[in-house]
């Protein structure tokens, strides 16, 4: 028996996120009465009396009707209180033949069962799977197969069971011949709700084509998620066809480098769409700005691609986005403006992309956003304060894009950040001592900049951060302290800046005196008196 066929748990994609399903139990095959504890063996019950007497009393006419109505209600009595075996066993035997009734009536579709085969026979790199898959396959699922009644059929234990899920490519799920073909038999399974075909083409000497069926073999599919990943021999352009199936919900065509071209405008009457996945080929052309009808879309990602020319203002009208990514393409031009309208973001990702200018005003308007990723980007503007009011950043990378100015003094408000990239800039001045405050960052880069002064750390945040500090290439820059400083890449200050940072650590001690030396606020009266007492 192949291994997918052998009980197993299934294997989780645990990269995209499902619509929550409730799996419905398979019917299992008959085994037989199932076998108890073993228990002394009953007496067995002697024959009912009354059975005997009924038969005497008929023949032997009227003189023995009163002793036979005796012993006729003796004997229902011992009738109607059988022993426990002989319950048991008939319990048994009862559950058996309503077993073996509900499988007959629950039997697949002799030409979905066809169809499944058909799938298999394209995908499948077991051999025996026809002979192992038995009449039935839906009466003992393999891993990758999952079956469930029909919606609306009732619901009942005798409806009949259908294909609702199949994954193949990642083992305990079926794996995938050299010479698999894109299975279009699948879009016949009529009960159809999700395809998985993940790392499925890899024959570098096998190029398979991605193609569907017609359009009008798809219009009455009721496929909810179709997830076509890593698959580095899947080659052609993404089907116009997929816009025939108004039914998908999630759509994932990623990692699969051979698929080119540009994306179908058609994609825009997937109105069902909740995520869109397009990450990882080898896409170009425009983004569609028909793409900001998808108003149900909550995670777009068109990351790792050759997208060009600008980011359609379209995408301001998906109101209910929360994932943005739009990560290592060709775009150009601004961030539109009308990015600061997706009230539920929380993760925008713009990076490695041609992107200048500055950042459209109101972005702190988006409250729940906690990833902003917009390095690599010649922005060439300055680094915006109001990055410092977005209150639930945990990550901001802005490095290598051309940012200048100050650190602002906001970003010490920014209580929730664990990181925070801003190397590889044009920025000056000092380091915000507010920075020390954020008790949650565990990775900060300022280095390769033109930063300068003290650098105002405690020892305690300093080994808070430990080696994921990096302040080197900042020529300006030097730590009071080397003996509590860790390799962050920058020197101990000499005489004067060190004098400089302990009167000012003086200062804020509140005029005592600190580390063995006099506060800056004592030293010049002291000077006065020194000088009045020389002169006279």
């Amino acid at each position: 028996m192949p291994l997918w066929l052998q009980a197993g748990p299934r294997h989780p994609h645990s990269t995209e996120t499902l619509p929550p399903r409730s799996r419905a139990p398979a019917p299992q095959p008959s085994t037989g009465p199932q076998k108890r504890n073993p228990r002394p063996p009953a007496t067995p019950s002697p024959p009912p009396p009354g059975r005997q007497q009924r038969e005497a009393g008929r023949s032997g006419g009227r003189g023995a009707e009163p002793h036979a109505r005796a012993n006729a209600q003796q004997g229902a009595a011992i009738m109607a209180a059988p022993s426990s075996s002989s319950s048991r066993a008939l319990a048994t035997a009862l559950c058996l033949l309503l077993h073996l009734s509900l499988r007959a009536a629950a039997a697949m579709d002799p030409a979905e069962r066809e169809a499944l085969l058909r799938v298999m026979e394209a995908v499948s790199s077991d051999r025996n799977w026809r002979e192992a898959a038995g009449a039935d396959p839906c009466s003992s699922p393999w891993p990758g197969l999952e079956c469930k009644p029909a919606p609306g059929g009732g619901g009942g234990p005798a409806a009949r069971m259908h294909v609702a899920r199949l994954d193949f490519g990642v083992p305990p799920n079926p794996t995938c011949k050299d010479t698999a073909t894109f299975p279009l038999g699948a879009f016949a399974l009529p009960e159809l709700r999700a395809l998985f075909l993940v790392g499925c083409f890899k024959n570098p000497d096998a190029i398979t084509a991605f193609t569907l069926p017609p359009p009008a073999n798809l219009s009455a599919s009721r496929l909810q998620q179709l997830s076509v990943r890593s698959n580095p021999s899947l080659s052609g352009t993404l089907p116009p066809q997929l816009a025939s199936i108004r039914s998908l919900q999630v759509l994932t065509v990623s990692q699969n480098p051979l698929i080119r071209g540009e994306v179908p405008q058609g994609l825009a009457e997937l109105t069902n769409l909740v995520h869109l996945d397009l990450s990882y080929n080898s896409l170009t052309g425009p983004i569609p700005s028909r793409l900001g009808e998808l108003r149900g879309l909550v995670g777009l990602d068109l990351s790792y691609n050759s997208f060009s020319g600008p980011i359609p203002s379209r995408l301001g009208e998906l109101t209910q986005l929360q994932k943005l990514d739009l990560s290592s393409n060709n775009l150009t031009g601004g961030v539109p403006a009308t990015v600061t309208r997706l009230k539920a973001l929380t993760f925008l990702a713009l990076s490695n992309n041609g992107l200048r200018g500055r950042l459209p005003a109101g972005l702190s308007d988006l409250r729940d956003l906690q990833y902003l990723i917009m390095e690599n980007n010649p922005m060439g503007v300055p680094l915006p304060p109001e990055l410092g009011n977005i209150a639930r950043l945990l990550e901001l990378r802005l490095a290598n894009s051309g940012l200048s100015g100050s650190i602002p003094e906001t970003f010490g408000l920014l209580s929730s950040l664990t990181t925070l990239s801003l190397e590889n800039n044009n920025l000056t001045g000092q380091i915000p001592a507010g920075l020390s405050r954020l008790k949650r960052m565990y990775h900060l880069n300022l280095s390769k900049n033109g930063l300068d002064g003290v650098v105002p750390f405690d020892g305690a945040f300093l080994r808070q951060l430990g080696r994921n500090l990096d302040l080197s290439g900042n020529p300006g820059l030097c730590v009071a302290d080397g003996a509590v400083v860790p390799d962050v890449g920058v020197g101990v200050c000499a005489g004067d800046a060190a004098r400089k940072s302990s009167a000012a650590a003086g200062s804020s001690a509140g005029g005592e005196v600190t580390g063995g030396r006099w506060p800056a606020a004592l030293l010049r009266p002291a000077a006065v008196a020194l000088c009045c007492c020389l002169l006279l």
